[in-house]
């Protein structure tokens, strides 16, 4: 049928994250791809072995593809890359998980039009660095949904002293960056932020590995010279795998205010950790609840922390 249809756009869709490609299903899909001039989305969700054959049949010039999202299963061990040939030009959605180092693909040069940029689950911060990847999202002015995410937490004295080698020269505007969603340590955002622009930004989500210390002064000053971002109210939720706090403004959207929205999220299960680790934020972001007029506490009950992890210092 593809080889005598009309030149109609291609969509490969692929859904099966829990089953391998039967043999019809591969050859399908490979039959697909060779019509790079058709393919304007490809959508793969499946285990990795039959993945990383489709990924490597990803390469050359795929000039009218707009959409790419891969996604292997949350547990596995495999590396994905994209070969160093595959181009698309007029890429608007990217989506990568597990990727080794995304960031270093030559494509994202060339993707100028890209809107929506989520890189997650990556390795290490080290396979990021924070001036390649500043001057790669440098290059895309139409960004407006920002994620990047790391697998596991890298010490913030290792990130110091990969920096102090290599230090940051480069300013980056996003001038219609609307949403903007990392998860990793403090010490990498605390690195990104003070050469970060973002004067549309609506939506701050943070998602913090469990730390034994948190300092976010970078991450104020981010966000008191974000234009929009004023606070009324504030909500504080600590439940079984983690605490959150979430600043915004339900009230706006019916003048010049726009609504905003602040999320931090810490993984760590016990609570004397969590009510550390808010503190320590909190002491930081104190400046931010000066307009604040509606406080919400929450505490759901902490099943799998011992009596003795539930004993928490009165003065935190």
């Amino acid at each position: 049928m593809l080889l005598h249809s009309p030149p109609l756009p291609l969509v490969i869709d692929h859904d099966d994250i829990n089953n391998d490609l039967t043999a019809e299903d591969e050859e399908g899909i490979m039959l697909a791809l060779q019509n790079r001039n058709r393919v304007r989305r490809i959508s793969l969700q499946m285990p990795v072995p039959s993945l990383q054959k489709l990924v490597m049949a990803i390469d050359g010039e795929f000039p009218t593809l707009e959409f790419l999202y891969i996604e292997p299963p949350a547990k596995h061990n495999a590396r994905l890359s994209l070969p160093p040939t595959f181009e698309a030009p007029q890429l608007r959605h990217l989506w990568l998980d597990y990727f080794t180092n995304p960031i270093g693909s030559p494509f994202l040069t060339s993707a100028v039009g890209l809107v929506t940029l989520f890189l997650q689950s990556i390795h290490s911060p080290t396979y990021v660095q924070p001036e390649p990847f500043l001057r790669a999202i440098s290059l895309l002015p139409h960004l407006e949904q920002l994620k990047i995410s790391f697998m596991c937490a890298v010490p913030n004295s290792e990130i110091e002293s990969i920096l102090s080698h290599t230090p940051i020269t480069i300013q980056v505007t996003l001038p219609n960056l609307r949403r903007f969603r990392f998860w990793g340590n403090s010490g990498y955002l605390e690195t990104l932020l003070p050469h970060m622009t973002t004067p549309l930004l609506q939506v701050l989500n943070i998602h913090f590995f469990n730390q034994l210390s948190f300092s976010v002064p970078r991450l104020l000053q981010f966000v008191i010279t974000t234009e929009y971002f004023l606070f009324s109210r504030v909500a504080l939720l600590f439940y079984h795998e983690g605490v959150f706090i979430v600043l915004d403004n339900p009230l706006a959207g019916t003048g010049p205010v726009r609504w905003t929205s602040f999320h931090i999220n810490i993984t760590c299960r016990h609570l004397d950790w969590q009510v550390s680790s808010i503190t320590q934020i909190l002491n930081d972001l104190r400046p931010l609840f000066s307009s604040v007029a509606d406080l919400i506490l929450d505490y759901r009950e902490h099943v799998l922390s011992s009596e003795f992890h539930n004993e928490v210092d009165r003065t935190l």
